[in-house]
């Protein structure tokens, strides 16, 4: 696509913030319209619209990627992509622990528990970790 536009802005909308181009709302691939949730994500967004190339390059604009699945592939089945996540965070590797080396082992726990730990102050929830890879099922108030 080429570029069509001079500017791109953030405005607030019904349900948080959309995108225009040169006052023109942007749509998603499946023509709803661009909104997201907080004003600094809809700044963000306008700015990567504003960064854009004479020729778009979709690559180089990720947010925008992402708000697009989010409302054209996630928001009309919430439900069925919160149970598949679900089933896939069970099996996080940041709760599966190598036994050795020790080097692996330390690595691992500092990449890892800080992040478990964060989780469960922030959603009050706990995980069950494991050395190796035999399968130990998390907490139901967890998943």
């Amino acid at each position: 696509m080429k570029r069509f536009w001079k500017t791109a802005e953030a405005v607030a909308d019904d349900s948080g913030w959309g995108v225009q181009l040169d006052g023109r709302p942007v749509r998603t691939p499946s023509k709803t319209l661009l909104s997201v949730p907080t004003e600094a994500l809809g700044h963000a967004i306008a700015e990567e619209w504003n960064c854009a190339e004479d020729d778009v390059d979709p690559r180089a604009m990720p947010l925008t990627g992402l708000a697009n699945a989010a409302i054209d592939r996630i928001a009309p089945e919430a439900a069925a992509f919160a149970a598949g996540l679900a089933r896939y965070a069970e099996g996080d590797l940041a709760c599966y622990r190598a036994e050795g080396p020790r080097p692996l082992v330390e690595r691992q726990e500092q990449a890892w528990d800080a992040l478990l730990g964060w989780a469960r102050r922030r959603y009050d929830v706990d995980f069950a970790t494991t050395a190796g890879i035999v399968h130990v099922p998390q907490p139901r108030a967890t998943v």
